[in-house]
């Protein structure tokens, strides 16, 4: 009889799973399932014995013990101890996958209403085009005037926008531009400039309705010929 159980192909792995899940119990303080594991392992071997080496069938209830004693660890949700319910077959153990975490989306921050999508001090705009010539930071004084361009995003009903222009961080004046609905509203003014006005220069963008600073940009005017 045991010389048939050692030499059936099934005994070694079920005995290394039963000591797995006794050792397991133990470390988990199951005691209660130790029992249960010990009848089936013992009625296997029993059985196995007994059996006749060209019966076909006889490894079938192996095959079942073997499935139904394959756990595992990270997913089985044991039943607590302090519980006072009988102690339920090993075979009727509920296997509980674990459900991944739901992924949180990343929410996009929504762009506003109303703000610059581009702004820029040239030389010279193309009207037909709606493009600025020779933008830069610097511009010499001869030439006359100097253009500030930009590209607004508005979202909201026509509104007015003012270009606000100073000098050496003094208020020289503030120039309405009427704009419409438009993903890219493309508007412009321009300021004449002399020779007592060389020096650091700004334009704020502003919301005339909020009086909201939308954009700021700096240039320098310089007593220079511009570059060619």
């Amino acid at each position: 009889m045991i010389e048939r159980l050692i030499n059936d192909p099934a005994f070694l792995p079920i005995t290394i799973i039963f000591l797995v899940l006794s050792v397991y119990a133990v470390w988990q303080k199951l005691d209660r399932f130790i029992l249960p594991l010990a009848i089936m392992y013992i009625v296997y071997a029993v059985f196995t014995g007994l059996s006749t080496a060209d019966e076909e069938t006889s490894l079938k209830p192996v095959k079942i013990v073997e499935e139904q004693s394959i756990i595992n660890m990270d997913t089985i949700n044991l039943i607590n101890l302090d519980e006072a319910s009988e102690p339920a077959p090993l075979d009727t153990l509920l296997i509980i996958k674990a459900e991944p975490e739901p992924q949180v989306e990343e929410v996009k921050p929504e762009l506003p209403d109303l703000r610059v999508n581009s702004l820029l001090m040239c030389e010279f705009i193309v009207d037909s085009l709606r493009k600025p010539i020779n933008s830069g930071d610097e511009f010499s004084i001869t030439l006359d005037r100097v253009y500030c361009y930009s590209g607004i995003r508005n979202a909201l009903s026509d509104r007015t926008i003012l270009y606000e222009w100073y000098f050496e961080g003094n208020y020289i004046n503030s120039i309405p531009i009427k704009i419409g609905r438009s993903v890219h509203w493309r508007s412009w003014t321009y300021k004449t400039i002399n020779d007592a006005q060389i020096g650091e220069w700004f334009v704020i963008i502003k919301d005339e309705l909020t009086q909201a600073a939308m954009d700021t940009i700096h240039f320098t005017i310089i007593d220079e010929k511009p570059k060619l």
